[in-house]
């Protein structure tokens, strides 16, 4: 196995290269498991907008009980009664709401032809809709309570109003069926595994095969007492090695991050969303293998290394949701692995039972991967064969190694 040998001996001399990325993707996976769990949150909070009152119509029961109803629920933003004033908290949106009560508002209430409120609302976010429901739940309230008639004044129809709308409801959540539901936080996690995977078994790939081109080393080899049948399976086996050491490497640095928050979820799913990874590290082995034929510098090898893992990446779904696509990108996602293998993580994470219908369309996912990756593996076989028997067998290509 002294093929096997040297081979590692290669990947170790660029093991930088490799915690570079790795610490990269970390870094971005950190990022954006802070921006998703904010996202996912499923706990509940009430939204307390950011709103501004003016009051041109003085002070009165009813008046009073709605500033003293906004303030309970939202965060109140102190502005002068300055059009000026307005417009730049409006325009700066240090506000989400602003609720100007006209002079004679309560009188015109009382009587059954309210004045209009003048309100600016920001369309950017709900806020705005939150305080504009807010303002109708109270009025609406009021004026029942008025319409229902009876002695009761105004100081008391509004102490009424406010002590109804400050109950609140209690929010019990319930589980059904055996499994939770898959953190979303690690969803991304694994499948932003597909970026980071490509990446690494192609630059492990590649690394081995640009020293082993090298005319001089490829002669020399021809002249060893070893076949070239076992020194390409010698290959073949420690950059299968490598990727597998890589994929076991990121999956437990993902099970240590989320680990915790997959408590009560069935394991079964689990396997199978890592089963999904590890299938698309097969076919990174075959992607990597046919480009490998024609990467011959660090230059080129870095740039086949973006171009391609971004393209599968953008266009499979993994940085940008499937429904944010056209229609005709998602024609041509169709014909790209990291596409299926997002299906099929979706389908493993929705699972509820484990029977075979239920399981066919993830099965189906993988075995489509699979034959992505069979095919670009005996892609590879006829291309490395031809450039094997050309002239292109004998020409030099540079390595870091040769600096």
């Amino acid at each position: 196995m002294k093929v096997f040998k040297a081979c590692m001996l290669v990947i170790k001399h660029y093991y930088m290269t490799y915690v570079i990325n790795i610490v990269i993707f970390m870094v971005l996976a950190i990022v954006l498991s802070g921006f998703m769990a904010q996202q996912f949150d499923t706990n509940f909070f009430a939204v307390r907008p950011n709103l501004a009152i003016v009051n041109r119509d003085g002070e009165s029961p009813i008046v009073d009980g709605l500033i003293k109803h906004l303030r309970e629920n939202s965060n109140e933003v102190e502005l002068n009664d300055d059009k000026r004033a307005l417009q730049d908290a409006t325009f700066y949106h240090a506000v989400d709401y602003i609720l100007i009560i006209p002079q004679g508002f309560r009188d015109s209430f009382i009587e059954g032809t309210p004045k209009t409120l003048e309100t600016v609302k920001t369309t950017q976010t709900a806020r705005g809709f939150v305080a504009d429901s807010l303002v109708e739940q109270y009025l609406n309230l009021v004026r029942v309570y008025m319409a229902a008639g009876g002695d009761k004044s105004e100081e008391s129809i509004v102490s009424t109003a406010l002590h109804d709308l400050s109950n609140e409801a209690t929010v019990v959540k319930k589980q059904f069926g055996t499994s939770a539901p898959v953190d979303q936080v690690f969803i991304m996690y694994v499948q932003m595994l597909n970026f980071i995977l490509v990446t690494l078994v192609f630059l492990s790939v590649t690394n081995v095969t640009m020293v082993f081109k090298r005319s001089d080393l490829r002669m020399r080899n021809l002249c060893a007492p070893l076949k070239p049948r076992a020194l390409n399976l010698q290959q073949v086996l420690a950059c299968a090695a490598m990727s597998t050491f890589v994929w076991m490497l990121l999956v437990t640095v993902g099970v240590i991050m989320y680990g915790g928050n997959l408590g009560g979820v069935d394991t079964r799913i689990i396997v199978l969303m890592l089963l999904n990874s590890f299938v698309i590290t097969i076919f990174a082995l075959a992607l990597a293998a046919l480009a490998s034929n024609f990467v011959s510098s660090g230059n080129a090898q870095n740039a086949v290394a973006n171009i391609m893992t971004l393209a599968l990446c953008f266009l499979g779904g993994v940085f940008v949701p499937r429904y944010m696509l056209s229609d005709s990108l998602l024609a041509v996602s169709r014909f790209l692995p990291t596409y299926w293998n997002v299906i099929a993580l979706e389908r493993a994470t929705e699972l509820t039972s484990f029977d075979s219908s239920t399981l066919a369309p993830f099965w189906q996912a993988i075995a489509i991967q699979l034959a992505f990756a069979a095919a670009v593996f005996c892609v590879s076989l006829l291309v490395g064969k031809h450039i094997n028997q050309s002239e292109r067998f004998v020409n030099s290509v540079r390595t870091e190694l040769e600096g």
